[in-house]
């Protein structure tokens, strides 16, 4: 397995990545080419990894927070399959609020915190399904509490007041202006504020 970072790394590192899978290649191994942020790749950057992709030098796995058709060049994704992964569920995020609470060395575990019921269930409302999001809220309300206790409150102070998360460039952004217009065009006053806002 290499790893790379597209926010730290260049066409250098991308070389030496690739300088390394044709050796493992030659070895009889196979290589797992891992790319994080992926988009962050420009074009000329993107497309080095080709001949790579091609000839079976390396499986290339590239994760991204964007849509992939608007950030990723049509050479590369013709190459690929894109997979769309999910928000964690509910049941899993409610786990993974118990293991950073009891987490002595990751988590909260030290500070010995409970989580009211109504505070659980706003901080995985809130999450939309991001773990990495609810880690964050749920670390900010421990911040406010006085008690042993996070309350719906503490998650309150923390939170503040949610801020919608719109990526302009991927399908949410349409999906949201089409539900407006829609509703506008529906004469539906009330949904079309709601889609507004």
């Amino acid at each position: 397995v290499i790893k790379l970072s597209a926010v730290t790394s260049g066409v250098k590192e991308i070389r030496a990545a690739m300088d390394e899978a044709e050796q493992n290649k030659s070895m009889g191994e196979r290589t797992l080419l891992f790319v994080d942020e992926v988009h962050r790749f420009n074009k000329s950057q993107q497309d080095a990894f080709l001949p790579f992709v091609e000839s079976g030098v390396v499986t290339f796995v590239g994760a991204t927070t964007e849509n992939p058709s608007f950030e990723l060049n049509n050479a590369l994704l013709s190459r690929v399959r894109v997979y769309v992964l999910k928000g964690i569920d509910d049941e899993a995020l409610d786990a993974l609020l118990d293991r950073a609470l009891a987490d002595t060395e990751r988590g909260l575990g030290e500070r010995n915190l409970t989580l009211a019921d109504d505070a659980r269930n706003a901080l995985i409302g809130l999450s939309g399904g991001d773990g990495r999001r609810l880690l964050t809220y749920l670390e900010l309300a421990s911040d406010f509490t006085n008690a042993s206790q996070i309350s719906l409150n503490d998650v309150e102070q923390a939170v503040g007041e949610k801020v919608a998360s719109y990526d302009k460039q991927g399908d949410t952004f349409y999906d949201l202006i089409s539900a407006f217009h829609k509703s506008v065009r529906g004469s539906d006053p009330d949904a079309a504020l709601y889609w507004y806002a």
